[in-house]
């Protein structure tokens, strides 16, 4: 049976006024009267997660697990089929906790998805996150933030993903350039690499028509002083100056050669694909691509730095950028939801993120795991960085941010393929299409 919002809202309160731990219990409520206790007895919990591969190009999945199992001896946790790309997987799972099936016990989704699976009835309430201070404080704000929809936590946040500025730093040498701290001083520095014959492109970044572009605008929409939406994602803030000037800055950027046209087509792979193979001089791309930049297959191996993103000239400090990352989610339906809950809640705590940190390239959640010596005294410059930037949420809580997103990409991706246009009337058309979005309205 399908469980409704109001359902799992009224379960909520009461699983939150146990901590979940103990036995909840409630006048019949499908979760309320149910034990939330590890149990004592063997059991089985399947776990929807994606390939993590460590350091050493072995599946993190199996590390945590075997950790996870050494302290929860009665839980065994069984890895389930993923489906191959995000999208599919959101649809899967859909259609999978709709019908009300109890598997996957625990499934890892996308940092976006809380509002919309909550709203749905597709994730078990986890608490009320003013309940539990001692745990959420743990987190940098905007991570436990944007698991919260209501006062509900909805999701256990496993690794974050930062957006940075990498950098060909042999040819800045080369030239004796500094590293750019500003967009104006990026694009002048870039042209200049290209103009001696150093690179094919100067910056590479994501502008295909998709979330990747969403995520490139709200970070760039933020270093100009402004927001796609309020806090709450209900007000529309994007009709602004701020949008504009992001706007014919990403537009400038292919008009004047910074970029190539065909960063309108590229998404993260092909982004990251232009500088490992030595063909661009700077690179905008999330925390992984440290690892990428200097493995065995890439070009400019040993040659490559990375630095916070820069700001516009006047705005800020730099190192604002879109969150990005990967939480645990519960099912609802879960026929195990003690053991759920311990692992979900588990591999948010200090020890499984302390693994996570000292053994892989995924940048921890937990605040006082990213700063530790041990974490941040790796070769791996991205978490020591991590604690400098300013973590800038996209609209997420919104159930209808999907719609959202595509009422940004939709209306920035042809002006920066044609390097200009009618910026205003994006703008607009882009501040019009997110309202209906956001009041459930199909695009």
């Amino acid at each position: 049976m399908r469980l409704s919002r109001r359902t799992l809202l009224r379960a909520a309160a009461a699983m939150a006024a146990t901590s979940l731990a103990g036995c909840a219990t409630g006048g019949g409520n499908p979760l309320a009267g149910r034990s939330t206790a590890v149990p004592e007895e063997p059991v089985t919990i399947g776990w929807m997660a994606q390939r993590l591969a460590d350091n050493q190009g072995r599946d993190l999945r199996d590390t945590l697990v075997e950790a996870f199992q050494r302290r929860y001896p009665s839980i065994t946790v069984r890895l389930t089929e993923v489906p191959p790309t995000t999208d599919v997987r959101r649809t899967t799972l859909t259609t999978q906790i709709a019908s009300g099936s109890p598997q996957p016990d625990v499934y890892l989704g996308d940092c976006v998805w809380p509002a919309q699976f909550a709203h749905n009835s597709l994730a078990a309430p986890l608490g009320e996150v003013s309940a539990d201070r001692r745990f959420w404080d743990g987190f940098p704000e905007p991570v436990a933030e944007a698991v919260r929809y209501g006062r509900q936590a909805w999701a256990y946040p496993l690794y974050v993903d930062y957006a940075f500025l990498y950098y060909r730093a042999d040819l800045l040498e080369k030239h004796g350039l500094p590293v750019p701290r500003t967009w104006e001083e990026l694009s002048r520095t870039a042209l200049r690499l290209r103009e001696a014959g150093d690179v094919r492109y100067g910056f590479v970044w994501q502008a295909a028509s998709s979330e990747a572009l969403t995520c490139n605008v709200n970070e760039l929409v933020a270093d100009a002083g402004g927001a796609l939406m309020d806090a709450e994602s209900r007000e529309v803030l994007v009709r602004s100056d701020a949008a504009r000037h992001a706007l014919e800055f990403m537009a400038g950027l292919v008009a004047d050669g910074v970029s190539p046209a065909a960063v309108g087509t590229f998404a993260e792979e092909q982004a990251m694909t232009a500088f490992s193979s030595g063909q661009a001089a700077f690179l905008r791309n999330w925390s992984y691509a440290w690892g990428a930049a200097n493995g065995s297959r890439s070009s400019v191996r040993g040659r490559v730095g990375v630095a916070l993103r820069p700001t516009f000239d006047g705005v800020g400090r730099p190192g604002r950028c879109t969150m990005g990352g990967w939480h645990n989610f519960v099912n609802p339906h879960t026929e195990q939801l003690g053991a759920a809950l311990a692992f979900a809640k588990w591999m948010a705590g200090d020890e499984a993120q302390t693994l996570m940190a000292t053994t892989s390239p995924y940048t921890p959640t937990r605040r006082a795991v990213l700063t530790a010596p041990d974490v941040v005294g790796q070769d791996n410059p991205t978490f020591g960085l991590a604690s400098d930037a300013e973590l800038v949420l996209r609209p997420t809580k919104s159930p209808y941010y999907p719609q959202i997103s595509k009422a940004v990409y939709t209306n920035v991706n042809p002006i920066v393929v044609a390097g200009g246009g009618d910026v205003r009337g994006a703008v607009d058309a882009m501040a019009d299409q997110m309202a209906q979005a956001r009041d459930g309205a199909a695009l």
